[in-house]
């Protein structure tokens, strides 16, 4: 994949970067209609409306960050000039990324019975507010990683 055509890399990249933004973007509008559940532009919307809106966009996402993470990760490690710092961050994100999608399972009961109760925690003691933080970490090491890149594709050339 390493010979692989820069517009199809750059229309991965595109979608990753899109679904990662929707992803984390979702989970900012829910801890926002949690922490001011009175505004009038949300009194309309019900959190069980809202709630499956967004795990509409979380089993959308999902799906779109599995591919497009894989195809992705597969064309960097075929890069000769990555090196074993780069890995360790690369699986770093990976196993934060898993951790993300395992809190985020549709349908999954929290292991606590009070935590079900999620309106009666602040916002941030939510597990929306733990989805986004990872979401956020996530979207660091990625920054982290194509610096890293960037600076082996320099000392290359």
């Amino acid at each position: 994949m390493a010979e692989s055509p820069v517009a199809l890399l750059v229309v991965l990249r595109f979608i990753h970067v899109l679904a990662a933004a929707l992803w984390v973007g979702g989970g900012i509008v829910v801890l926002a209609a949690r922490a001011a559940p009175n505004l009038t532009p949300l009194a309309g919307l019900s959190s069980a409306v809202l709630g499956r809106t967004v795990g509409r966009l979380v089993g959308t996402g999902f799906a779109v960050f599995v591919v497009t993470g894989v195809l992705l990760t597969f064309n960097r490690l075929a890069e000769q000039t990555i090196d074993a710092a780069y890995v360790a961050v690369l699986v770093s994100k990976t196993l934060l990324a898993l951790a993300m999608f395992r809190l985020a399972v549709p349908g999954r009961r929290p292991a606590e019975p009070r935590a079900a109760i999620s309106d009666r925690r602040p916002w941030w003691q939510s597990r929306t507010a733990l989805i986004v933080g990872l979401g956020l970490a996530i979207y660091l090491l990625s920054l982290i990683l194509n610096e890293m890149a960037e600076l082996s594709f320099r000392s290359v050339g």
